[in-house]
């Protein structure tokens, strides 16, 4: 399993006290987006060519309802809760949905109450996921998957005081659930 104990007699673990910290996407975080964008075209030329071919709305809503799901979940599913850019800067962590082009939420370190692991198995890897946590609220979630500096993230809230609070066992029902929360 992928999780692991951090090490904090590393010399280097306090050099992220001081200098700022900021995500960096894999291909797959692009590739998401790309996909975003296809996904919502497709719906669209698929509607404006059904409405055009017929006199009703029925048989367009039939065909681009699989589309319309398949971008609900990419947009508001991936895109939304784990494409996210999180900056670590003078005991403030910002946090940026969509990829960074959301609206940016800025959290004093103190107010953190800790984040939970949890790890997602997928085409036969394991990635670690990190869930910020204030309070029982996740606020951010990072992933292996989409940021190719997780560890070094993850080393960064460590070393500026935000403490591993457990694991959390992967649930398909909370992801659902967390696509439609705040």
């Amino acid at each position: 399993m992928i999780y692991e104990a951090m090490n904090f007699s590393s010399p280097f673990l306090l050099i992220y006290i001081f200098i700022p910290m900021k995500s960096k996407f894999k291909y797959s975080a692009y590739l998401l987006a790309i996909g975003t964008i296809l996904i919502l075209g497709i719906s669209v030329f698929i509607f404006i060519e059904d409405i055009s071919k017929r006199s009703g709305f029925v048989l367009p809503f039939v065909h681009i309802s699989p589309f319309v799901f398949a971008w609900i979940f990419i947009f508001f599913g991936e895109s939304r809760t784990k494409t996210i850019t999180v900056i670590v800067k003078d005991d403030q962590i910002t946090i940026r949905r969509f990829a960074g082009a959301g609206i940016a939420r800025t959290y004093a370190i103190n107010d953190i109450s800790g984040f939970k692991i949890s790890v997602l198995i997928s085409k036969g890897k394991e990635y670690e996921y990190l869930y910020l946590m204030n309070g029982n609220r996740k606020i951010a979630k990072l992933s292996e998957f989409y940021h190719s500096n997780y560890k070094e993230l993850k080393r960064c809230f460590v070393a500026n005081g935000i403490k591993n609070i457990g694991f959390e066992s992967f649930s398909t029902r909370q992801e659902f659930r967390d696509i439609f929360s705040r």
